[in-house]
């Protein structure tokens, strides 16, 4: 049985998010806003979700590269073959996003995991829905070379497991380790929007392709976390689709066509010649649209539930049933867009919700009538929590409308 160890992590990552919260507490000080890191959550899950489909694909092409043009085969047992992965996957991470912030395609993609304005562990989890359709482009030239996909696949799943931990404020500077290690002071400055801080510290484990390539600076104050543009919403759909229709319609906008395809190539920021460079907006951070007194209990009951979907969704990706995958993971979106519809109070969020309450049940229903025994338990405990939830929806209606 092959388990996607993303999957297997994701309690530790909800359990070292728990500890983070407590401990800030205990220092008094407020790194976490509940609005904000659903927000993070559900990117992530999305992230996850798509990935069910794209990881799949990237894969094959990397097997298919692998098995039609490796150069040798690397012993999948041998300790230098994983040290080699490891640090080759790291170093292909390293171009990866450096190519996510120096070009206007990666930034577009890869913009959505700086769009938090605080700085925790569930930044970690705010990941990019559509970079994972060309990234594989970096890693592939390891396949010519003889890496073992499983190896690679491996290797890259160990690579963003790392980089959750270094998300976060309450560790402070880790003595020697802070010269070949990527930590939590270094991919602060990373998060940066601080004119000496942007586009610094790629690194993924070793901090070291930043020393040689002359992209590390180190953490001299805290930095103040977000993007020059905020994104100033909680929908993680907009969080990701946003900034490429702004490409988009830059695009479409400018008269020449050199210039219409030289801006996916170009910097982000980048202008043609005689087209007015436009500023960054100097207000707008601050964010911080929520909803009824209520809210926060209500959604944080039903976060255990869809974390759990989440975690089986992507680590028996590869042996459960398409049908169940694709059920689970339309669950786990449609939760993720009502949240985030509920926060910021749109006319649409209180229907969904409820239809999705529904649908839920029904589901159950559905279930228990085919298999029987103990899911009609499970069926009834749904329907029940389900009706509770509807009923407090309805109380609060009002309060979900948009203002006026």
């Amino acid at each position: 049985m092959q388990l996607n160890p993303i999957g297997i992590a994701v309690p530790f990552f909800f359990l070292l998010m728990a500890v983070e919260v407590v401990v800030s507490r205990v220092q008094r000080r407020r790194v976490y806003r509940f609005n904000d890191t659903i927000a993070d959550l559900t990117c992530g899950m999305g992230d996850q979700l798509i990935g069910l489909v794209v990881k799949a694909a990237t894969l094959a092409i990397y097997v298919a590269v692998f098995n039609a043009y490796s150069l040798t085969e690397w012993p999948i047992d041998a300790a230098w073959t994983w040290a080699v992965g490891i640090v080759g996957v790291d170093l292909a991470y390293y171009a990866y996003h450096r190519f996510s912030h120096l070009v206007n395609l990666g930034w577009a993609t890869h913009v959505v995991h700086h769009q938090s304005e605080e700085y925790n562990l569930a930044v970690a989890l705010r990941q990019p829905w559509f970079a994972q359709v060309y990234g594989w482009v970096f890693y592939v030239p390891f396949a010519v070379l003889g890496l073992p996909p499983f190896v690679y696949a491996t290797s890259y799943a160990l690579n963003l497991i790392y980089q959750f931990w270094i998300h976060t404020r309450l560790i402070d500077r880790l003595g020697p380790l802070e010269w070949v290690m990527n930590t939590p002071s270094h991919h602060r400055v990373h998060h940066g929007t601080d004119p000496e801080y942007v586009d610094k510290n790629y690194a993924g484990i070793f901090i070291i392709w930043d020393r040689m390539f002359g992209t590390f600076v180190e953490e001299n104050h805290e930095p103040t976390y977000g993007t020059l543009k905020p994104l100033r919403s909680w929908n993680p759909l907009w969080a990701n689709v946003g900034p490429i229709v702004a490409l988009v319609v830059g695009s479409a906008n400018l008269d020449r066509w050199s210039d219409k395809i030289r801006l996916w190539c170009a910097p982000p920021g980048w202008t043609p010649d005689g087209v007015e460079h436009p500023d960054f907006p100097s207000a707008g951070r601050g964010y911080d649209a929520d909803g009824p007194r209520g809210l926060h209990p209500y959604v944080f009951s039903h976060l255990a539930p869809v974390s759990v979907a989440t975690g089986l969704v992507i680590a028996f990706d590869r042996i459960a049933p398409a049908v169940w995958l694709a059920g689970a993971a339309i669950y786990i979106a449609w939760t993720g867009l009502g949240w985030a519809g509920m926060f910021e109070r749109r006319g649409w969020a209180l229907p969904m919700e409820i239809s999705r309450l529904a649908t839920l049940t029904i589901t159950g229903v559905i279930c228990a009538a085919a298999m029987g025994g103990l899911w009609w338990g499970a069926a009834a405990a749904v329907a029940v929590a389900s009706g509770a939830s509807g009923a407090w929806l309805w109380r609060v209606r009002a309060e979900l409308r948009p203002a006026v």
